[in-house]
């Protein structure tokens, strides 16, 4: 118990990639992807309904250490009001360039340098819900470990592959697998509408306090903008995402849209 409240709290080393997952909808989502547990705690006068003793019993049958702990003690270890009785720690499975196969419409989205937890959260959560085959992360600043981005992905994180690489690494690759660049910036004179996203393609997003470094613009095919009406110049780098992601699956599958 003292292991996952250490986790929750993000504040040492990580190198076993250990990550709280808390109640029925996180557990569930790493059941059903394999992930690997290592710790499962259970209360069983919080849980609710007939899912979460059903989930329980199935993770108990795996033989993963098991802990029934009583109501006081699970609700030192839940973030939020009304837990529902299911915690555990799981290990958060690791990515290379294998994880994209090969495909004419492959899309990778590049986060660069962010540094807000639920920004790449968000981020992740949005690549699962437009198809995208895999995340990358530059000048990596946030722990993908760190609960936050767990819950703002709504447990995305622990299914979409994840690659972290250096810059030159990651050009080098794109370049050898054809994939066109394409940077988003305010100084972008594309609009977003208008590119052309077809085939194999890298959208790459930077830091809205640094923005995207420059080894990506010197790689970039093309540089887009999202068009802004208002005095503010440019959008949070999750929702910029969303505009992003969306268009170019519209491109790749204009059938769905």
């Amino acid at each position: 118990m003292k292991q996952f409240v250490s986790l929750k709290r993000n504040l040492k080393g990580n190198p076993d990639r250990l990550v709280p997952l808390e109640g029925l909808w996180e557990l569930q989502r790493a059941v059903a992807a394999g992930m690997e547990l290592r710790a499962f705690f259970v209360c069983p006068e919080l849980l609710r309904g007939d899912a979460g003793r059903t989930l329980a019993d199935q993770v108990v049958a795996t033989g993963v250490h098991s802990y029934q702990v009583s109501e006081r003690v699970f609700e030192k270890l839940a973030d939020r009001e009304g837990p529902d009785g299911l915690a555990a720690i799981g290990v958060l499975p690791g990515f290379d360039w294998d994880a994209v196969l090969p495909a004419d419409s492959n899309r990778v989205v590049v986060l660069d340098g962010l540094e807000i937890v639920g920004n790449v959260g968000t981020v992740i959560r949005c690549a699962d819900a437009t198809g995208v085959d895999a995340v990358v992360l530059t000048n990596r600043r946030v722990r993908l470990t760190h609960p936050k981005l767990v819950h703002s992905s709504m447990g995305a994180s622990l299914t979409v592959p994840v690659i972290e690489a250096e810059i030159d690494d990651a050009v080098a690759w794109l370049r050898s697998n054809r994939f066109r660049i394409v940077c988003a910036d305010t100084d972008g004179t594309v609009s977003y509408r208008r590119a052309d996203y077809r085939g194999r393609v890298a959208l790459v997003l930077g830091s809205e306090r640094y923005g995207i470094s420059a080894p990506w613009h010197a790689a970039e095919d093309v540089r887009v903008s999202i068009p802004m009406a208002g005095r503010v110049d440019s959008l949070n780098v999750g929702n910029a995402a969303v505009l992003l992601l969306y268009e170019a699956w519209a491109q790749h599958e204009p059938e769905r849209f």
